[in-house]
C-alpha cells in the first residue's frame, strides 16, 4: 500500500510523457543497476527498517537510520559524484545528530512499550536490531546517490520511481502476504486499508519530491533537510494527539532549526 500510489502517479506521468513523444527510458543499460538498487532499498532500507523496530524500538532505530543516511550519503556522494563538504555542513550534520536522538527519545517518553524479555536481550536480539537498522541507514544513503546520479544524466524521474515502485508493491507486497496469509488479510477493516492508502498518496508525493531534490542540490543537503521530518512529525504530534511537550522534544527541535540553519546554502 505504501508503493501502490507511486507507482499509479509514474504510470500516469510515462503515460503523458509517451504522448508528447518524450522518450521514457534513453538508457536501458541502466535498467539493472537501477533495479538491485531498488531491491536495497525496498529490502535493506523499508523491511530493514520495520524489522529494527521490532528489536531495539524507536528510541534506537530512528537515531541510527537517520545517521548513516546522512553520513553513507556524504561519503558517497564525495567518492562517485564529487559533491563537496563544507565545515558549516559537517556542523549541521553533528546537530541534526543531536536532535534526531533527542527527538528520538522524546517520541519513548509517552509511549506504552512492552517489557523486554531477559532471554530474548541474552539471544542478541539488540546487537540484530542495531546491525539491521545500520543497513536500512545505509542502504537509503546508497540509493540518494544513484538517484541524484541517474537522475541528473540518465533517466527521467518518473522512469526511474516506476522501476522503484514497482518492485515495492510487487516484491514486498508479495512477500508481505506470504506472511499474514489470506485470513489475517481479510480481517484488515476498510478504515485500515483508507489510512494505509491515504500514508502511501503521501509517500508518493515525498518520493517525488526528494528526487526532484536530489537533481538540485547535492545528497548531504537533501538528506539533512529529509532529517527534519523528526521535528515536524514531534509537533504534529504535539498539535494533532495533544502529546506533552517534554524537554527532550523542545531541545531536539530548536537543534533542528540550528542544524538546517547551519547547513551550506551553496
Amino acid at each position: 500500500m505504501k508503493a501502490l500510489p507511486t507507482v499509479v502517479v509514474a504510470t500516469c506521468l510515462l503515460a503523458r510523457r509517451a504522448s508528447q513523444g518524450g522518450v521514457l527510458f534513453p538508457s536501458t543499460r541502466i535498467l539493472p543497476v537501477l533495479f538491485i538498487s531498488a531491491l536495497v532499498m525496498q529490502f535493506g532500507g523499508n523491511l530493514g527498517f520495520q524489522v529494527a523496530l521490532g528489536h531495539i524500538g524507536l528510541a534506537i532505530t530512528v537515531p541510527l537510520v537517520f545517521t548513516f543516511i546522512i553520513c553513507a550519503g556524504a561519503v558517497l556522494g564525495r567518492m562517485f559524484l564529487g559533491d563537496t563538504i563544507s565545515p558549516r555542513t559537517y556542523l549541521s550534520m553533528a546537530i541534526m545528530t543531536v536532535s534526531i536522538i533527542l527527538l528520538s527519545w522524546a517520541a519513548t517518553l509517552n509511549a506504552s512499550t512492552p517489557k523486554v524479555n531477559a532471554a530474548t536481550v541474552a539471544t542478541g536480539s539488540i546487537w540484530l536490531g542495531i546491525f539491521v537498522a545500520v543497513v536500512s541507514g545505509m542502504s537509503y544513503g546508497i540509493n540518494g546517490v544513484v538517484i541524484r546520479s541517474i537522475g541528473r544524466k540518465t533517466l527521467p524521474i518518473e522512469s526511474m520511481l516506476i522501476v522503484y515502485s514497482l518492485t515495492g508493491a510487487i516484491l514486498l507486497g508479495t512477500l508481505g502476504a506470504t506472511m499474514l496469509g489470506t485470513e489475517r488479510l481479510l480481517e484488515v477493516g476498510v478504515r485500515e486499508w483508507q489510512m494505509m492508502l491515504t500514508a502511501g498518496v503521501f509517500n508518493a508525493v515525498a518520493f517525488f519530491s526528494i528526487s526532484h531534490a536530489l537533481k538540485l542540490i547535492n545528497v548531504t543537503q537533501v538528506n539533512l533537510i529529509n532529517a527534519s521530518q523528526n521535528a515536524m512529525c514531534a509537533v504534529g504530534a504535539v498539535l494533532m494527539f495533544a502529546e506533552p511537550l517534554s524537554l527532550p522534544m523542545v531541545f531536539g527541535i530548536v537543534l533542528s532549526i540550528v542544524g538546517l540553519s547551519a547547513m551550506d546554502k551553496k
